[in-house]
């Protein structure tokens, strides 16, 4: 992408000034915590512990937002900023959640799920539970080390799962599904795997 190509999607959106927290991974497969200082469907800026160099691809899993992927344009003292590479096709989803976000900032507007992550398109795969017993799912969205479900079954947690065939364990319920973290012998993937999840079939 040309840096006037750039430049125009940039002014297509109003950044919007919020904090949010995140992590991130670099192309070499480090991840770090961070904090999203604003965002917009095109762009973000992160301030993070390393910033990664420019021009860097690096995979973000923001709060509220989901996961989202870009190239880092700007360094700065504390962070540095990401072009984001979403589809055209997602923008406005991605620009209706932020606007959400903010109006609840500043209105008190009362929680929506379907607001509260980037969605994967709904992709369908299953859950195992520790007694061999299986369960449809919704993947709402993923992460390098994460997973959220759209599944009726509310595990305990800490339960031992299996998601297609990642192995992971139930960190967190709420309504209508669990989040689960997959154990770390699989959150060790190459950047080009981790972005291609979906694709190589690992949830089905």
């Amino acid at each position: 992408m040309s840096q006037s190509d750039s430049a125009f999607r940039r002014r297509r959106y109003d950044r919007a000034v919020m904090t949010l927290s995140g992590r991130y991974m670099l192309a070499d497969g480090q991840e770090f915590d961070c904090q999203i200082v604003d965002v917009s469907p095109v762009g973000v800026a992160i301030r993070g512990p390393l910033p990664g160099d420019l021009g860097e691809r690096v995979v973000v899993y923001v709060q509220e937002l989901g996961r989202i992927e870009g190239v880092i344009v700007r360094r700065s003292a504390d962070g540095f900023a990401v072009d984001l590479r979403v589809p055209s096709h997602k923008q406005h989803k991605l620009a209706a959640r932020i606007d959400w976000l903010m109006r609840r900032q500043a209105g008190g507007l009362p929680e929506r799920r379907s607001y509260a992550r980037v969605d994967q398109d709904q992709e369908r795969t299953t859950l195992q539970l520790s007694d061999g017993r299986q369960f449809e799912a919704g993947l709402i969205d993923a992460s390098t080390g994460n997973a959220a479900l759209e599944v009726d079954v509310t595990p305990p947690i800490g339960a031992a799962v299996t998601v297609g065939k990642r192995r992971a364990h139930v960190s967190r319920h709420f309504a209508g599904g669990i989040a689960v973290t997959f154990d770390r012998e699989v959150t060790g993937e190459t950047f080009d795997e981790i972005e291609t999840l979906g694709a190589r079939g690992e949830f089905r």
